[in-house]
């Protein structure tokens, strides 16, 4: 929840709430936050993903964990198959290099609402097909 509220204020400021837009956010080794980047910022219903600039300043910063995050502008926050294929490949990326996924969100934009794909065993799941 306070993921949730950190992204959407920096949408908010620093983005384009009208467009989708994917946030990483960085944690260190205790898992306090060291940094955020909006890496992509797409149009009404996508934004690209690019698994190097998810991961470019999470490396930069010496991230040890991230949290993902992405608005939905329809307000639809149930993850597409494509949102869980990126997942997918950002674990799978992210478990070469030593940085741990945290979390996945979708957030909506008017209000508090929020999808955790931790919280759905998503990323219990993802993780599960690395072994």
């Amino acid at each position: 929840q306070q993921a949730q509220c950190l992204i959407q204020n920096l949408i908010l400021q620093k983005g384009q709430p009208d467009r989708e837009q994917f946030v990483v956010a960085m944690l260190n080794s205790k898992n306090v936050l060291i940094g955020v980047n909006i890496v992509s910022v797409g149009g009404l219903s996508s934004a690209p993903v690019y698994i190097r600039e998810v991961l470019k300043p999470a490396i930069i910063a010496n991230s040890a964990a991230i949290i993902l995050c992405h608005n939905h502008p329809s307000n639809d926050l149930q993850p597409s198959a494509d949102d869980i294929m990126v997942t997918r490949k950002i674990i799978h990326a992210a478990e070469i290099i030593g940085i741990r996924v945290h979390e996945h969100i979708i957030i909506n934009m008017e209000n508090d609402r929020y999808y955790s794909f931790a919280d759905n065993g998503i990323i219990q799941q993802l993780y599960s097909e690395l072994s």
